[in-house]
């Protein structure tokens, strides 16, 4: 995970070693997609390598402007609520239905409605039963069961627009290319380990937010299950207000 002191460096290396425009071609291999703007992919963020967040976080920078303060407050309430609130939405999803992101969403984003195999995209919320049990068992969290229960369902509403045509196989391998790229940036045991394959909007929340708030997370979720609300989350997002990106 990437503090605000260590980001703004790393984006820069990715930068001066092309790492963000081979990212890009890897993104250009994949077909032109419609749908029909239903949000309902982006009911959970999917995950991403860093270097995702690094093309989603330059191109977040030079084109939202104003609206970053707003989705970085979006962002930390996924962070720590994302297991006990199953209205939260995608902090990039607009008004309008449309990802704010789109040019540079996460080939997890890419992906999704062009296979039937969803574990291709190693979604976050798979085995969600097995989490709830360790919740339940070392935390003393019981997760609301429609969170645990949830499935992203299968879209059959995104067409194939351009002439090129996709495969699990070509999914898998555009995967296993951007982790190549990953790893020019980190360790390979922690790429191999998936320990930089988090939801990409989890990299914003945690480049803003302390290392004590995010012990906090715990507290955090206890409180918002008891009172349907988190006075310590609302001092987060208000610290969070303070950061200048």
């Amino acid at each position: 995970m990437l503090s605000l002191d260590k980001l703004y460096p790393q984006l820069s290396s990715a930068e001066k070693m092309g790492l963000l425009d081979n990212l890009n071609t890897i993104y250009d291999s994949l077909p032109q997609t419609s749908c029909e703007q239903c949000g309902t992919c982006c009911t959970v963020p999917p995950p991403a390598y860093i270097v995702e967040y690094l093309n989603m976080f330059r191109y977040m920078k030079e084109n939202l402007g104003d609206r970053i303060p707003e989705i970085v407050e979006k962002a930390i309430r996924f962070y720590f609520l994302e297991l006990v609130d199953i209205n939260l939405m995608c902090p990039f999803l607009g008004e309008d239905r449309l990802c704010m992101v789109y040019p540079a969403r996460p080939l997890s984003c890419r992906g999704y409605g062009l296979s039937r195999n969803n574990s291709v995209f190693l979604h976050p919320r798979t085995e969600m039963e097995e989490l709830a049990r360790r919740y339940k068992e070392q935390h003393g969290i019981t997760l609301p069961e429609e969170v645990v229960k949830f499935n992203l369902p299968e879209c059959g509403n995104v067409k194939i627009t351009g002439e090129k045509k996709v495969s699990t196989d070509h999914l898998e391998l555009a995967i296993s290319y951007v982790a190549r790229l990953e790893s020019q940036l980190f360790p390979v045991d922690l790429v191999d380990k998936e320990l930089t394959f988090v939801p990409y909007v989890t990299h914003l929340a945690l480049t803003v937010i302390s290392e004590g708030a995010r012990v906090r997370r715990l507290r955090v979720m206890r409180e918002y299950l008891e009172k349907g609300s988190s006075d310590m989350l609302e001092g987060f997002v208000e610290k969070a207000r303070t950061v200048n990106l």
